[in-house]
């Protein structure tokens, strides 16, 4: 049996017993909820999930399965790594309670299981790790735990020598190559393995005006590949960035310098509602719809409303509906205050909420 000293004993049902065939060492997640909801949600056969550790934003630390059993917390990663949930929500860094207990959890692993004093370069690797790190094969969360908080990682390792009285062990062993494969969100726009776009090919072409294009074999293209990562990290140490911070994976700071700006995602077209028909516009009918129409129809100097526009149909939204057919250019009965399909969709009413 092994149980953290200090840790709160949390037991819960979902693992495997007896199945964690070895220990490479300690992987971060985030929550994206509570360390309550979180709780509940490992106490529930059904979720099918679970973790060895869990912190909350206060600091406190709960253990759920003894080390022993396999934990349900990264598919194909599961036999051969302990993990650590982090309440918070994607985007969010650590706060400074919760990089303790982590610091306290991962010297704890490594005194027990014998693991290096560093961050994990990979699922072949052995230290600190983190869920995105496994790509497909651990279930493929790539926003999991988040850029923000791969960029503490050193400093956990660094809080978690001091607990155990040894320097950092290198990170130059023989462990696995595999780069980064999270996903970081900047502006709205996904960063990372994986991600898709024309920013993407941008990011690429800035790379290569900068002389940092020697991974591509063909590109750049719109699918960020391991080449993006390695080209983007051998920038970024350019700019004296070191670490988990120089992963590959663009962070705001860094994207700016190589671009001069921070892209952002472009609005998206205006949803207009559908023609209902003319048979939608009869005495008594209510509907927000009407209320759009109006306000679209008074937006365009067509008016017969002495108050309102309201939700109900009524005789100023027939009169003020034959002003905007009038203006598009119709007349007689094909202005009659009915809405048709052409006049509408001229019209542009927003799509209700």
């Amino acid at each position: 049996m092994a149980r953290m000293p200090g840790a709160t004993w949390r037991p819960v049902p979902n693992y495997t017993p007896n199945g964690q065939l070895e220990v490479r060492g300690l992987v971060v997640h985030i929550m994206d909820g509570t360390l309550a909801g979180t709780d509940a949600w490992f106490r529930n056969p059904a979720s099918q999930a679970s973790s060895h550790f869990g912190t909350s934003r206060d600091g406190r630390l709960y253990q759920w399965i003894d080390t022993q059993h396999r934990g349900w917390a990264q598919a194909g990663g599961n036999k051969s790594w302990l993990s650590i949930e982090d309440e918070g929500r994607g985007g969010q860094s650590l706060t400074e309670q919760q990089l303790d207990r982590v610091a306290e959890v991962f010297a704890w692993v490594v005194k027990t299981y014998d693991v290096p004093l560093k961050v994990a370069t990979g699922p072949d690797d052995r230290g600190l790790g983190y869920h995105a790190m496994g790509g497909k094969a651990w279930g493929g969360h790539t926003s999991c735990p988040g850029a923000k908080i791969v960029a503490q990682l050193d400093e956990i390792v660094k809080r978690a020598a001091a607990i155990v009285g040894k320097k950092p062990t290198p990170g130059t062993g023989g462990g696995s190559k595999t780069p980064a494969r999270y996903q970081a969100s900047i502006n709205g726009l996904k960063y990372g393995y994986g991600a898709t776009g024309g920013h993407i090919t941008k990011v690429g072409q800035a790379l290569v005006a900068r002389g940092f294009g020697k991974h591509y074999k063909s590109g750049p293209g719109p699918t960020w590949s391991d080449a993006d990562t390695l080209n983007y990290q051998a920038f970024q140490r350019s700019l004296g960035l070191t670490g988990a911070a120089a992963d590959g994976v663009p962070g705001e700071g860094s994207l700016k310098k190589l671009l001069g700006t921070l892209p952002g995602k472009a609005p998206s077209a205006p949803k207009y509602a559908p023609f209902p028909g003319a048979g939608f516009f009869s005495p008594g009918r209510r509907s927000e719809l009407i209320t759009l129409m109006g306000r679209r129809l008074v937006a365009e100097g067509c008016s017969a409303y002495a108050v309102g526009p309201g939700d109900h149909w009524t005789e100023a939204d027939r009169l003020s509906y034959a002003k905007w057919q009038r203006k598009c250019g119709f007349s007689g009965a094909d202005a009659n205050g009915i809405p048709g399909p052409t006049t509408w969709a001229a019209l542009k009413v927003p799509q209700p909420l």
